[in-house]
């Protein structure tokens, strides 16, 4: 017998005789695979010449198996199965699932996000893990590369090629500062924020940020004293002194929820409003542990929004 490549097999074949075993009758099998008596009889013929073996043998009560067909039997059907799996897509039970999510956001994000998500990932999917890594704008290589789920942060510009963004929520620029600051006794106004010094928050290599373009607008300039990497560390700096720190509005008001010697400032200028994106890579796009995932964190933000 020569060697048979599976590239030279018609894999349909597989069924039918998948199906021949079942039914022993041509007629029968015939009618399951909604073809005529003698394309299945064409195929019983091409099977047999693949398998080097009469595979069938007519008797008076229809056909009979031959060993080499009962040998075949059992690694058939668990080929079929294989095959069918393949071709279908995998169903996702977080119920069941052990999976590890990993999230990228900023500690801001973290403050913000996490409590959001939390309670439900934890009731939908117990024992599955969730990894949260901080955010810079270099982690886009990082989803490029697969080693993140999914990170929400702010887009300075648009996502690269293979890079999905969906929006989550608009926010806009607050100011925090130390309650009994003394350049505020009358509230923020524009001369108090130039004249104050300032804490800036660097993600990245960012070397100039959104409020001093709008400054510079204006033929302003502050100075900001201190650069620090994180958010919540910035908070703390300005709650023991006389430092500003211009940030998102959905972070001041968590932070003034849980400090009480910070207060939260409208900015004496008009600044522009930017949008938090949830992105991920597109070979996620049709993954559903990964469709679930985003879910969670969509309706999250959607509920958040809603309560507001």
């Amino acid at each position: 017998m020569s060697e048979i490549k599976l590239s030279d097999i018609d894999l349909n074949l597989l069924y039918v005789l998948q199906v021949l075993i079942e039914e022993l009758n041509v007629t029968k099998a015939a009618s399951r695979l909604n073809v005529s008596q003698p394309a299945v009889s064409r195929s019983l013929s091409r099977l047999r010449d693949v398998f080097d073996d009469p595979l069938f043998i007519r008797t008076s009560h229809g056909l009979s198996a031959t060993a080499k067909t009962q040998g075949l039997a059992p690694y058939l059907t668990d080929t079929l199965k294989n095959l069918e799996n393949l071709i279908q897509p995998v169903e996702f039970h977080p119920a069941q699932s052990q999976r590890r999510f990993s999230l990228s956001t900023t500690d801001f994000g973290t403050l913000t996000v996490l409590p959001k998500i939390l309670d439900q990932f934890r009731q939908e999917a117990p024992s599955a893990v969730l990894d949260v890594k901080s955010w810079n704008e270099d982690m886009v290589t990082e989803l490029d590369q697969r080693n993140i789920d999914l990170a929400v942060a702010v887009l300075s510009k648009e996502p690269p090629p293979g890079i999905r963004a969906m929006r989550l929520q608009s926010d806009c620029m607050v100011c925090l500062a130390r309650k009994e600051h003394p350049l505020l006794t009358q509230g923020l106004t524009l001369d108090a924020y130039l004249q104050a010094d300032h804490v800036q928050v660097v993600l990245g290599r960012r070397e100039f940020f959104a409020v001093d373009r709008e400054l510079d607008k204006l033929g302003h300039k502050r100075h900001v004293s201190v650069h620090l990497p994180n958010f919540v560390p910035a908070a703390r700096t300005v709650m023991n002194s006389d430092l500003l720190l211009t940030v998102p509005r959905l972070f001041a008001e968590d932070m003034v929820q849980t400090a009480s010697d910070i207060e939260l400032f409208e900015l004496p200028f008009q600044t522009r409003s930017f949008d938090y994106s949830m992105i991920w890579h597109e070979s996620y796009q049709h993954d559903s542990a990964h469709i679930w995932f985003r879910g969670l964190l969509r309706q999250a933000f959607l509920n958040a929004t809603q309560s507001t």
